[in-house]
């Protein structure tokens, strides 16, 4: 965990309990501290597969006791010693107990799937007089802040196109589009992207994307390009679950 950031911080900002100054200060550390991002990201990824594992086993217990003795047909129950029936509800039990321990099998789509869950935090910006983006670009960033993805994707997109457009803005132009299901054309906008600041995790969000639409050979290039960088257990693990 980062020195100046303690773990009530990030699970309180992961869970929208941070507001005002508090909210304000973490996300332009997220914007500036590369580390600070990966962290995060890690954190609600471990958090949704727990979740989804615990489902999974849970359904499997579920599904086990639906083929325990009380679905046998009764004539053959009353033909059963009490040792059998109790043999066959400690079986059940072991079974349970036996699955519930078991790793879950990593699969890429649904990691991937699972950070993409997350959309990448919204753009740090002061609304009012004393900004100095455009009209435009803090309606397109507020629609993408507010989660409207398919607004801020609509109002992006001709701006991500305009001559001179910033990094920021074509990023987050794919960031909006994956958001609402267009990975092909993210990771058009995302290749477009500069090196600097927004280079990383274009290519991060570009993996992601490919991985969604199929590409595993050419997120692999990027995933291991992002082996030495601050997403590397992240990357490590989506290329684990790709072999």
């Amino acid at each position: 965990m980062n020195d100046n950031l303690d773990d009530k911080t990030l699970r309180d900002y992961a869970a929208g309990a941070l507001s005002g100054d508090a909210l304000r200060s973490f996300e332009q550390r997220l914007q500036t501290e590369p580390d600070l991002q990966a962290e995060l990201d890690l954190y609600l990824v471990l958090k949704a597969r727990d979740n989804l594992r615990l489902k999974k086993q849970l359904t499997g217990v579920a599904e086990a006791e639906n083929l325990g003795p009380a679905k046998l047909p009764p004539a053959l129950v009353r033909r059963l010693p009490v040792w059998l029936a109790a043999a066959a509800s400690v079986a059940l039990v072991l079974t349970a107990v036996w699955w519930w321990q078991q790793p879950a099998k990593p699969d890429a789509a649904a990691l991937a799937q699972t950070y993409l869950a997350t959309p990448y935090p919204p753009p740090v910006a002061t609304m009012g007089k004393a900004d100095t983006l455009d009209a435009a670009l803090q309606r397109a960033f507020l629609a993408y802040r507010t989660g409207d993805f398919t607004a801020a994707a609509e109002q992006l997109t001709p701006l991500a196109a305009a001559p001179g457009a910033r990094d920021e803005t074509i990023f987050y132009a794919g960031e909006a589009l994956l958001q609402t299901g267009k990975p092909a054309d993210a990771v058009t906008l995302f290749n477009r992207v500069g090196p600097g600041y927004w280079r990383e995790s274009a290519d991060w969000r570009s993996a992601l994307a490919l991985i969604k639409s199929g590409q595993a050979e050419r997120a692999k290039v990027l995933l291991y390009k992002l082996r030495n960088s601050g997403r590397k257990e992240q990357a490590e693990a989506l290329l684990k679950a790709l072999k």
